[in-house]
């Protein structure tokens, strides 16, 4: 009785598969995630409507008094609530309705 033989053709694609997949978990584990960046935006937002929330409960009055910090910069949360494209808006009132401030 023979032994079991692979075609040369199930080798190759047996072997591109192991390197694609390699490449697949190199990329995963330095870093390179397409969500990486909103979900980086996403805590700073949920951080600077806890304290917003926390130091003004009662009114949504002035956001030029939270800062929070990106990407190893610090700046009020209105100017970052209006330079984040993720949530849509570049007015004064984004960084309200973001926190779902009463009334906006």
């Amino acid at each position: 009785m023979k032994g079991v033989e692979l075609p040369i053709n199930i080798l190759v694609v047996v072997a591109i598969a192991v390197i694609v997949l390699l490449g697949l978990v190199a990329l995963y584990f330095i870093g390179f995630n397409p969500f990486s960046v909103t979900t980086a935006m996403e805590a700073v937002k949920n951080s600077g409507c806890r304290q917003y929330t926390t130091q003004y409960p009662t009114s949504c009055a002035d956001w030029t008094k939270v800062s929070v910090t990106y990407q190893g910069a610090s700046e009020t949360f209105d100017v970052f609530m209006k330079r984040a494209e993720t949530y849509g808006c570049a007015d004064e009132n984004c960084a309200r309705r973001a926190c779902s401030c009463p009334g906006y």
